[in-house]
């Protein structure tokens, strides 16, 4: 049986970048602009049936046709075990299966196809990797990767 894409789709404002970030690291399709204005945020979460999840009460009070959740921390971490605890996304997680920079979901590509690419001892020690076809960032299980599951754990 193949995994269900998560439900949720979320659209960030300006002020939780890194927010975006920790939620496409988790599978969750979520679009972040530092350039995108209320308007465009409130029309896109409307078309395409996003969530807008912001730290603005005015920008959620203009979005009455529109989804959202306004978060109260400041910080990323808590921020991030906020929404998961409001939205119930736990289970939903889909572990990088997302670009953390552009949000495309990641393929599998071969080593053979990305080896001019690796460092020596990426090439040495890893089999695994997924590029991005939206900016072509190559991710593999390295130490970053054990790092970021452990700082998810508790949230898992």
């Amino acid at each position: 049986m193949v995994d269900e894409a998560p439900e949720k789709r979320f659209i960030l404002d300006v002020h939780l970048g890194r927010l975006a970030k920790y939620l496409r690291l988790c599978g969750f399709d979520s679009l972040f602009s530092a350039f995108f204005n209320d308007r465009e945020i409130i029309e896109e979460a409307v078309r395409e049936s996003r969530v807008i999840l912001t730290r603005d009460r005015l920008l959620l009070k203009n979005a009455t046709a529109a989804t959202g959740y306004l978060v109260k921390s400041q910080y990323h971490e808590e921020q991030l075990r906020e929404v998961f605890e409001a939205l119930r996304l736990r289970e939903h997680v889909r572990l990088f299966s997302r670009c953390i920079t552009c949000n495309a979901v990641l393929e599998e590509v071969k080593k053979e196809e990305i080896a001019d690419r690796l460092l020596a001892d990426t090439k040495k020690y890893f089999s695994v990797f997924r590029r991005c076809p939206g900016c072509d960032r190559i991710y593999w299980e390295g130490s970053h990767y054990d790092n970021m599951k452990k700082s998810l754990a508790s949230l898992l």
